[in-house]
């Protein structure tokens, strides 16, 4: 049996389990104990309810990135990873998913998807989250990430 990844996070703390799926639910549980408040839990295809809205309408991934304004390949990515997780609660995407929303956005393709993303696991943004079961990696924002995406952009 593979590996499972659970995310626990509570106001602006994130811990994250990965490990076979006893190990990984038996200490994600451990934390629950510990922090009563906790907000939120992400486990991989679990999606909550809404996403984020400005104005009481939600925010289309072309006009996070237009809000963005991404220098690069690399920001570009690295916002719509974001994107991906904030505005559509997904607990990870992969480099296809990455693909798919640029282009919904509008946005020019990338030159090489794999090697932005490498870059970006190499800079500390992102991070592996294991796999799907089609064997796609998938990848998740490391806080570093969402701090440059937020910074950026004023959110």
């Amino acid at each position: 049996m593979g590996n499972v990844t659970i995310k626990i996070q509570v106001g602006s703390l994130l811990v994250e389990v990965t490990g076979p799926k006893d190990y990984a639910e038996k200490k994600a549980e451990e934390l629950i104990k510990k922090h009563q408040s906790l907000s939120t839990i992400e486990t991989p295809g679990l999606q909550l309810p809404q996403q984020k809205k400005i104005q009481g309408k939600s925010l289309s991934p072309s006009e996070f990135i237009k809000k963005i304004s991404p220098k690069n390949q690399s920001e570009k990515a690295l916002a719509l990873g974001y994107y991906f997780e904030k505005y559509q609660q997904k607990a990870n995407f992969s480099t296809a998913d990455i693909s798919e929303l640029c282009q919904k956005a509008k946005q020019s393709k990338f030159t090489n998807i794999s090697d932005t993303v490498s870059n970006l696991v190499k800079q500390g943004f992102i991070m592996g989250a294991g796999e799907t079961e089609e064997n796609k990696r998938i990848y998740t924002l490391t806080t570093s990430g969402e701090e440059f995406i937020e910074k950026i952009s004023n959110i």
